[in-house]
Order: structure tokens, then C-alpha cells, then sequence
């Protein structure tokens, strides 16, 4: 599969750019969205072949709206593409109907988007409409506008809808709207960060959903002016740790679910500019934001016609949720929020700053979590979250390690019936028969300074405490268990690409206590320490091929070794590295 680099060219650089970037990624969701459902690309997702459609409709909106509140041309065939697709979506009398927004459900994400499009550029979205189609779309969106959404970042969807019908003259019902807004107050944390949900994850849906919609309602002015500089606030809080989380070469740490949206992972730094909003020096900002982007211009994550395709650094299936479609990575062009800024803004006139000072910790109490760079810049997240509790597909992969690298991403196990399959890196597995294998799906973290406990049981008669903490160039393991039955254990280090021809690359080694793993510039160690002489057996292995986020084949090194029942510790440094 090509890249955005072999389809368009250098990454952008320039306001100019970016908005031809924004163009060139929009325009073959826009034509194929033209063409109806039942011409959308075909990928297994819960929802239905409506509401799929519809984001291949809707979602490239978030970018094309802000391309049009900067004042900037070159995207009227997207548009008209665009706004077709949509008065037949939302028409009851067209065979492209999708049917009415309906509690819990997905027809009500994508119209934050329509709403946001509306707000932001009613010249392309709603003045060409006929009486007719602007009636129906003005009835669709306050239908959404009253749905109930599920109780986390979709409380904004509504608001946002709201926003688009005021924008053009609809009434809307602004008790409900407050109401959404302040049951987002309950899931306010401290730092400037948010639970997605009572008790929920700390993951990319802080920057690319609260924050990003916060910021841009509050630009809106769709809120009184307390709540708009609260939001700011948090924003700017927030920023301080976020920026730990990009690495020098771009490559933001990938963690949680929804990783198919891929450079929406930058899109709260261009949030920043669309909102005037300098919670961190602007060329801080803009770098950051144009590393990121220019990282994902070089993945292979395209079809030849420019489609974006579901996966993470390549075209995979496999490591996505269950909720993905095939117009989901359009989420993406929020990354292009920045182009609502005017030329002159200082966001665009600044001249990027470098990669942030390498060998930091940074411990963020809020998100369970004590990040690392080392001397190259590259960012490990030590971490201690839980998978959310409706459990999407690999949950407990993108939640549950115990460690993630912005340098060597991480795996999804394809199954647990055999370690092939499992593809434990990052992560300690446990069997009680060799055959099946338990990591962790659950527990409970405490940070003790820069030091991360972690406690979970894997069966009711097995209890680890896992102690993680940063060291130099990697980190530390160890793990206290307490078993009543017999344990096989493999703990695996990270993964490197496997791209040469045979099994194994040449950098590999094997030894008693130790295994490493060298590839395309990346080399991965793993050492046992543990006490009492008690070193564990040195083993690359070779996870199935597309368990893997960055990397088709990998190499993983790991230790085995076996447990009797009674109390144990286990010990082992990590460490990922280029060179």
C-alpha cells in the first residue's frame, strides 16, 4: 500500500500545504460518499450499512469546515460532493436514507460533525440547499440534537449538533444542551484530563474528544463565557502533559482504543490554534502537530486511489474495533482544525520548534501512567489504566500492558490458545496448563512518585503485584505472586519488524537470563534479575503475522520459565532502542 508521501508529496509545512493535504485526503472519501452506500468500501463493522456510509459522508467535514472558516478555496468539488450525499442521507423519501438518529447510536456521532460543518461553513453546507432539504436537514439534526448518547465524550455530539442548528436560525433547546455540558463536569479529572465515562479510560478521546470539541464549542461561543474559560483552563493544563506523550521523530505513544483515527492523535495542538488558544508556545504547537502528521505521511496506510484505509500503521483489520468502518479514519482531518486560523495567525507565521529535551520522566497521576524519553527522543508510557468496561476487541492489548512505545507500538492477540497467537510483548503471561494463556484484563494502579504498582489476579487463587519503574534508557519489572497451582509464565519485552527472508533476523539472541532482538535500526532487550539465581530461559519468538499495530511480521523476545505454588519475584529489565 502507498503512503501519503508517494501519493502527495511531502508532508505539509505551509498553511497553503496543509490545506491542499486536507484536500487531497477529503476528496476520495467526498466522491465515493457521492456514489451512494452501496458503493462504500466493504469492512466488517457492528453498524450498519447506513450509519457506515454516513461517516464516509460526514467525517470529512471536521477538516473541510475549518478549510472553509480560514477563508481558504480549492475544496468546492469535496463540498458539493459532500452536501449531496448528505440531503440524501437524511431525506426519507431517497433510497440513500439512513434513517433517524436514534438513542445510543452512531448516526448521532456523525452529526457533531454535520453540526460543526453547519456552524463553520453554512455558504457550503446549508445557503445551497433548497426550502425543501434544508427543512430536512434541520429536522434530522434536531432529532440528534435530542438523542440520548452514551455516557462519555458523546454528551457532546448533541451540543455540537445544537451548535450547527442555532448557526443557521433553528431553535434549539438550550436546557438540554446545558444539560450535556454539565454532566461532563463528572468527568473532569485532575490536570486538565477526563474519564471517557465514569470510571473510564484516559486515552486519545481526552484530546480528540473533549478537549477538541470543548475548544471549538467554546470559539463558538455555544456556552456562557465561565464554562468557555474553564475549558480553556483544562486545555491548557492538559497540554503541559500531553506534549510528553510525542516522540522527536513524530510518532505519538499508541494507547487505548480508536487508533484507526490515526493523526487525529495531533489534532488537539491544531485545536489550540483554531480556538487562539496558546496553552503552549506556538511553534511548540505547530511542531508538534506537523512532526506527528509528517510521521504518518510516511506509514503505508493508503489505497492507490488515496482512500484511507481502517488499521494503524498499515492496512489491518485485525488490531481495529469492532465499530470501525471503512469511513472511520476520516476522524482524521480534525488534525486540520488549524486551518480555521487566519493566515496571519501566529500559529502559522511561527517557525516550528525542534523535538522536546530528551531524557524526561514525566508521571501523570491522572492517567495512570509515568512516561520516558530517552536520549533519541523515543517515548515509552509505563501504565497502570484498566480496558473499558464494554470491552472493544483487544481491549486489554491497547489498555493493559504494562508498557507502550511510541518507537516500537505494540500488539493485539489474534486469540490466547497458543503464544504465536497471543503476542505477548509488554506484558506478563500466565498458564496453568502451557496450552492457554491470562495477562491482565483488570486491576488497580497506585503511583508512588515516578514508581507505578500495579495489582491484579488473574484467577481467583492467583494474586501479582507488578512494580514498574523508569530506568535509564528502559525500565524495571518486577512482579510479587502469590499462586495455588502451578504457572507457566513468558514475559515479553517489545516487538522489532521481521522484514527480511526466514524466521528470524540475524540480530537475534537466546540465551539463560536474556533475549534480545535487532532489526531496522531498532534493537529490543529483555534480562531477568530475578533473586536467587533464578534466571529465566532466553526466547525470541515470532508472533502471527498482523497482530502487530506498525510492523506485519515482528520478532519478540521474551522469558519463560515455570512456577510451583507459593510466593515468587520476578524481576527483568526492558528496553526498546534505535541503533
Amino acid at each position: 500500500m502507498p503512503t501519503l508521501l508517494q501519493l502527495h508529496g511531502p508532508a505539509p509545512t505551509s498553511r497553503v500545504a496543509w490545506a491542499d493535504a486536507l484536500v487531497a485526503i477529503a476528496a476520495p472519501a467526498t466522491r465515493l460518499a457521492a456514489l451512494g452506500p452501496g458503493r462504500q468500501p466493504v469492512h466488517g463493522s457492528t453498524n450498519d450499512p447506513g450509519a457506515t456510509w454516513f461517516e464516509l459522508v460526514a467525517r470529512p467535514l471536521w477538516g473541510l469546515a475549518a478549510h472553509a472558516a480560514g477563508g481558504l478555496t480549492g475544496a468546492e468539488t469535496q463540498w458539493d460532493q459532500a452536501r449531496t450525499a448528505l440531503a440524501a442521507a437524511v431525506d426519507p423519501d431517497h433510497a440513500w436514507y439512513i434513517g433517524p438518529p436514534m438513542d445510543l447510536e452512531q448516526r448521532l456521532v456523525e452529526s457533531a460533525a454535520v453540526g460543526y460543518a453547519l456552524a463553520e461553513a453554512p455558504q457550503h453546507l446549508w445557503d445551497p440547499l433548497s426550502a425543501g432539504q434544508q427543512e430536512r436537514l434541520a429536522d434530522w439534526l434536531s432529532a440528534a440534537a435530542l438523542t440520548r448518547p452514551h455516557e462519555n465524550n458523546w454528551r457532546f455530539f448533541p451540543v455540537l449538533a445544537a451548535a450547527g442548528l442555532r448557526a443557521v436560525g433553528v431553535p434549539v433547546d438550550e436546557a438540554v444542551a446545558d444539560a450535556h455540558l454539565d454532566r461532563i463536569e463528572d468527568f473532569a479529572l485532575a490536570d486538565g484530563w477526563y474519564a471517557d465515562g465514569d470510571h473510564g479510560a484516559r486515552d486519545y478521546y481526552v484530546p480528540f474528544g473533549f478537549h477538541f470539541y470543548s475548544l471549538l464549542l467554546a470559539s463558538l461561543k455555544a456556552m456562557d463565557d465561565d464554562r468557555a474559560a474553564l475549558y480553556r483552563s483544562r486545555a491548557s493544563e492538559f497540554a503541559a502533559q500531553f506534549q510528553h506523550w510525542f516522540a522527536a521523530d513524530g510518532a505519538a505513544v499508541p494507547f487505548g482504543r480508536s487508533l484507526a483515527y490515526r493523526f487525529a492523535q495531533g489534532s488537539f495542538w491544531s485545536a489550540l490554534a483554531a480556538a487562539d488558544l496558546p496553552a503552549v508556545d506556538w511553534p511548540v504547537a505547530r511542531g508538534l502537530a506537523e512532526r506527528n502528521l509528517a510521521w504518518w505521511w510516511r506509514q503505508p496506510l493508503a489505497a492507490e486511489d488515496g482512500s484511507l484505509t481502517p488499521g494503524y500503521g498499515y492496512p489491518n483489520a485485525a488490531v481495529v474495533e469492532e465499530y470501525i468502518g471503512a469511513g472511520s479514519p476520516y476522524w482524521g482531518t480534525k488534525v486540520f482544525a488549524a486551518l480555521a486560523a487566519p493566515a496571519g495567525h501566529s500559529f502559522w507565521t511561527c517557525e516550528p520548534s525542534g523535538p522536546a529535551p530528551t531524557e524526561t520522566i514525566s508521571a501523570q497521576p491522572a492517567a495512570a501512567m509515568v512516561l520516558t524519553r530517552d536520549a533519541h527522543g523515543d517515548v515509552v508510557a509505563l501504565a497502570g489504566q484498566r480496558p473499558p468496561a464494554f470491552n472493544p476487541r483487544g481491549a486489554a492489548a491497547k489498555y493493559a500492558k504494562f508498557a507502550y512505545s511510541s518507537l516500537a507500538g505494540f500488539s493485539v492477540p489474534l486469540d490466547t490458545a497458543s503464544l504465536h497467537q497471543g503476542a505477548f510483548d509488554s506484558t506478563l503471561a500466565l498458564s496453568d496448563d502451557g496450552t492457554r494463556w491470562r495477562t491482565r484484563t483488570d486491576g488497580e494502579a497506585v503511583l508512588e512518585g515516578e514508581m507505578l504498582i500495579v495489582r491484579w489476579s488473574p484467577w481467583p487463587d492467583v494474586a501479582v503485584e507488578t512494580r514498574l519503574t523508569p530506568d535509564v534508557g528502559g525500565h524495571l519489572r518486577e512482579h510479587r505472586i502469590t499462586t495455588a497451582r502451578p504457572l507457566h509464565t513468558v514475559e515479553g519485552g517489545f516487538c522489532v519488524p521481521l522484514r527480511a527472508c526466514g524466521r528470524t533476523p540475524s540480530g537475534t539472541v537466546e540465551e539463560k537470563g536474556f533475549a534480545s532482538a535487532a532489526a531496522d535500526g531498532i534493537s529490543s532487550d529483555i534480562v531477568c534479575h530475578s533473586p536467587g539465581g533464578r534466571r529465566r530461559a532466553g526466547e525470541a519468538m515470532t508472533p502471527m503475522a498482523g497482530s502487530h499495530l506498525v510492523h506485519p511480521r515482528t520478532v519478540l523476545p521474551t522469558l519463560r520459565g515455570t512456577l510451583e505454588p507459593g510466593e515468587h519475584i520476578l524481576r527483568c529489565r526492558v528496553s526498546v532502542t534505535r541503533g
